[in-house]
């Protein structure tokens, strides 16, 4: 079973390639870069952000041409996350808890790393020879987290734990606009960003990012 649904998606990808061809369809084929505000907004007592949290994105995407004139396209790629979160949630195994007095907190981070695969609807307003041109992309984007450290400062205690209890299987809707090699990216997630269960008061923290990203040809 697993060879005939390989073999099927082979043959699905050579036909389009050649239907694309045969239409003289071209293809935004992407290597893209992103720099965001990374954050866990929500409306959660007690819960506050602090100091500047973000994330890096880059990876590939290969454009498939759905219009003859390439102008609506799918995007299917591969990519990596580095994230850093800054608040006053202590980690304290198993659970958490709010840190009241912020100020006597030096570092309180979550770092994590994620393995992407984002799925776009893309829309542009480019043609083979116009590379200057409007998009706007929408779509999907999941994300696997492969490794996380919490790190916690203040000035009696340092602390480092890695693997910490995140939810790994992150799924969010992501909406990227903009013309040429300048655009605005957003991304919002899903599901909770811890695992679900932990703490009642936190379930509904949910990653939120704003910020820019490039496509590079």
């Amino acid at each position: 079973m697993k060879i005939r649904c390989f073999i099927f998606y082979i043959i699905l990808f050579l036909s389009l390639d050649l239907f694309s061809q045969e239409n003289q369809k071209y293809f935004e084929d992407q290597f893209y870069l992103g720099l965001a505000y990374n954050s866990l907004g929500a409306k959660v007592e007690d819960f506050k952000e602090n100091k500047f949290s973000y994330s890096l994105n880059y990876g590939f995407i290969k454009d498939i041409p759905v219009t003859k004139n390439g102008k609506i396209a799918l995007g299917l790629g591969l990519g990596f996350s580095h994230n850093s979160l800054n608040n006053n949630l202590k980690f304290k195994n198993p659970g958490f808890e709010f840190q009241q007095n912020v100020g006597s907190i030096n570092i309180n981070r979550y770092n994590y790393t994620e393995f992407q695969i984002p799925f776009e609807i893309r829309w542009r307003n480019s043609s083979v020879d116009n590379y200057k041109f409007w998009r706007i992309y929408s779509g999907l984007r999941y994300s696997r987290v492969i490794n996380s450290k919490y790190t916690y400062k203040d000035n009696t205690l340092i602390n480092e734990i890695d693997f910490l209890p995140i939810n790994k299987n992150q799924l969010g809707l992501t909406l990227n606009i903009g013309f040429n090699t300048w655009n605005i990216s957003l991304y919002q997630s899903l599901n909770s960003f811890f695992n679900p269960g932990l703490n009642s008061n936190i379930k509904d923290l949910k990653q939120f990012r704003l910020g820019i990203i490039f496509y590079i040809l």
